[in-house]
C-alpha cells in the first residue's frame, strides 16, 4: 500500500499505518470510478473524489481540514469465488501555490 508517498507492505504494517492516522471522521464524495479488466481476471480501478477530514486533538477539540481532492488506484485480483486487493495507491490532490 502507498499512502501519501509512504509505502507499507503486509497486513500487519498496513493496519498499523491505518491505525496511526489522526483523523476521527471522514466525509467522502466519489466523483468518478474507472475500471479496466486485466489479462489474469483482475480489475484495475481508479477512483477520483473529495475528502473532508475531522481531527480529534489531545485537548478533545475537533477541527476540520478544507475539502481535498483525492486519487486512489488499486488492483482487485481473483481468489476462488472472491477478490483481494493486490496493490493500492492513495494520494491527496493538493496544489501548492
Amino acid at each position: 500500500m502507498s499512502f501519501e508517498g509512504v509505502q507499507v507492505q503486509g497486513a500487519v504494517q498496513i493496519m498499523e499505518k491505518i491505525k496511526a492516522l489522526t483523523f476521527q471522521k471522514i466525509a467522502r464524495v466519489i466523483t468518478t470510478v474507472d475500471c479496466q479488466p486485466m489479462f489474469d481476471g483482475g480489475v484495475l480501478i481508479n477512483v477520483l473524489g473529495q475528502l473532508k477530514v475531522h481531527h480529534l486533538h489531545a485537548t478533545f477539540s475537533m477541527d476540520e481540514d478544507p475539502v481535498h481532492g483525492f486519487s486512489q488506484t488499486f488492483c482487485l485480483k481473483p481468489l476462488g469465488d472472491s477478490f483481494f486487493i493486490q496493490h493500492d495507491s492513495f494520494r491527496l490532490v493538493i496544489h501548492n501555490q
